[in-house]
This record gives structure tokens, C-alpha cells and sequence, in this order.
């Protein structure tokens, strides 16, 4: 297994964070690694990663489905401690490789990543649905513009 030394695949992420829990492998896009940092910054706040790149024998003990990213290693599932699946999903919109990509939504965390072409999903009770049942879309500035003003 890797060793965890924070830094040595990102400025604040490690090998470690990303490799196969049974089996120690690692297989990771530079761009999903690129876009958790810009993440990140965006938070103003660490990232938990709970996986990333998965071998086809923990794909199987998790119960992934038959085609799964992790086995590619471009999406991350990750957590940021403090902010909610709102907050986070609508931090995620603003990093180009998430908004053109995958996001999709867990009880307690994220699946980000870097796939094409752009998914949305989120995983309620055992069941895959639509993202809009544990997320809002958020309002957008152009949305705010376009909606007529009503007389308060």
C-alpha cells in the first residue's frame, strides 16, 4: 500500500487518497486532479476523498456498476467537512471539468468526474434518480434576468 504523503500528486493531495483500497493500485486523470484543487480553492476548505481509482476486484465488493469510472481513474468521491451536498454541488458547477462532466450525489458526499459526455445522477434509498431530488439547481444570474419582476 502507498504510503500517505500529502503533496505527492498535488499540492494538497496524496497517492495514497487515490490508490485501490485492496489492492494498492493507482490509476488517476491529471485533469480530475487539477479540477479538486481548483475545488478547493473555490471551498476555501480541505477535501476528503473516501475514493478515487477502484480495481476491478473492489469494483466488484462495492457493488459498482458494470462500466464504472473508478476503474479508469477520473472521479473522485469526496466530502468537503462544513459545507452541504448544496453548497458543494453548486461549487462544483463553477470548475469547468465537473459542469462538462460527472456529478453525481450520494447521502453524505459527491462522485466528481471528469467524464464526458456530461452526467447528472444521484443514488436515493438504493435507487439511481435524478439529481434534482437531493439537489436544487441553482438559481443562475441569467435565470435572475430573465425571469420578469413582479410588483412587490
Amino acid at each position: 500500500m502507498l504510503r500517505c504523503e500529502v503533496g505527492d500528486l498535488s499540492e494538497h493531495s496524496s497517492k495514497a487518497e487515490f490508490a485501490c483500497h485492496c489492492s494498492g493500485e493507482l490509476v488517476i486523470d491529471p485533469a480530475l486532479i487539477s479540477a479538486l484543487e481548483r475545488l478547493r480553492a473555490l471551498a476555501g476548505k480541505p477535501i476528503k476523498v473516501h475514493a478515487g481509482y477502484r480495481c476491478a476486484v473492489h469494483k466488484q465488493q462495492v457493488g459498482g456498476v458494470t462500466d464504472s469510472e473508478h476503474t479508469r481513474g477520473i472521479p473522485a468521491d469526496i466530502d468537503i467537512p462544513g459545507r452541504t451536498l448544496q453548497q458543494i454541488y453548486e461549487l462544483a458547477l463553477q470548475v469547468p471539468a465537473f459542469f462538462a462532466g460527472g456529478i453525481g450525489v450520494y447521502a453524505a458526499d459527491f462522485c466528481l468526474c471528469t467524464c464526458e459526455p456530461t452526467a447528472r445522477w444521484a443514488r436515493v434509498r438504493g435507487q439511481y434518480v435524478g439529481i434534482q431530488h437531493p439537489i436544487q439547481e441553482p438559481l443562475t444570474l441569467l435565470a435572475k434576468i430573465q425571469s420578469p419582476t413582479r410588483p412587490g
